[in-house]
């Protein structure tokens, strides 16, 4: 396997970061064209989503009644389940990635991902069937609760809503936890969304901000406004690769602290500095 050419230099303690968060940092400063080349690669699984969010707004715009409004997210409802599958394929790539980038095993970007990728697609999927069918509910739930309920009772409408929404937050966080783990660690699947429904909720306090700034922007800029939304499509194919490195950084501190120090001790603060 192609190994990168990397200083001698770049693994002395001193000079390694001392914490995740200044590990990001560090990466952005040292490897951003690396970065931006996994987002290249994994734009080709935002393709869908892409499309998807196209035809949305097109069809939204020209929807005459409140049939075919309905029947527009409906479809959108079922193009969102397929694009989330096909993101979180691409992310066991991305995110195994950054496992080799963030621990300091250098690799070619593009000789990580395919690994990442042929080795654990498979799992990838079934996360984002979870996800996507959670947002696809949320989707199809909202436009009942805003169309049909709200005008017998607005409180219950909006509470469903809420409701609605909240639960896509946790499954998503959960989601993003599970591909961390399954490129990590040798785990069952239930054990891996076990582990990842606890540090969404025991975490969630670092969890909501970093959802927040990915994927919370995007979904911001693609559903305010048409115009928005182009601009969310270049930011999703330039940067996305940046939202997973957070996600990623979160997952290790969190795995750091809960898993690797008793379980997993060659994992602990890999890639970081020693502790004294």
């Amino acid at each position: 396997m192609r190994k990168e050419v990397i200083r001698e230099s770049d693994y002395e303690q001193k000079e390694r970061p001392n914490s995740r968060k200044a590990q990001f940092f560090d990466i952005f400063r040292h490897r951003f064209v690396e970065v931006l080349k996994i987002s290249v690669l994994q734009a080709v699984f935002n393709l869908p989503l892409i499309a998807v969010m196209v035809l949305f707004w097109l069809f939204t715009l020209s929807a005459t009644n409140l049939n075919s409004l309905m029947t527009v997210f409906l479809f959108s409802a079922l193009g969102l389940f397929i694009s989330i599958i096909s993101i979180f394929i691409g992310m066991t790539g991305s995110f195994y990635c950054f496992k080799k980038i963030i621990y300091a095993e250098g690799e070619y970007a593009s000789t990580s991902f395919f690994t990442g990728l042929i080795s654990e697609w498979k799992k990838g999927a079934l996360v984002g069937l979870i996800a996507g069918l959670s947002v696809a509910i949320t989707l199809i739930g909202s436009f009942f609760c805003y169309y049909y309920l709200s005008s017998y009772n607005s409180a219950v409408a909006g509470f469903g809503i809420a409701i609605l929404v909240t639960q896509s937050l946790v499954v998503l966080i959960i989601s993003y936890y599970s591909v961390a783990q399954l490129v990590i660690y040798e785990n069952s699947f239930k054990a891996i969304l076990k582990n990842s429904f606890i540090f969404a909720l025991m975490r969630f306090q670092y969890n909501l901000p970093i959802f927040i700034i990915h994927p919370g922007i995007l979904i911001a800029l693609m559903v305010i406004m048409q115009l928005t939304m182009y601009i969310g499509i270049v930011l999703l194919f330039l940067f996305a690769a940046f939202g997973h490195l957070l996600w990623m950084l979160n997952a290790l501190s969190g795995f750091d602290k809960f898993i690797n120090k008793d379980n997993y001790p060659d994992y602990y603060r890999k890639g970081l500095r020693k502790e004294a």
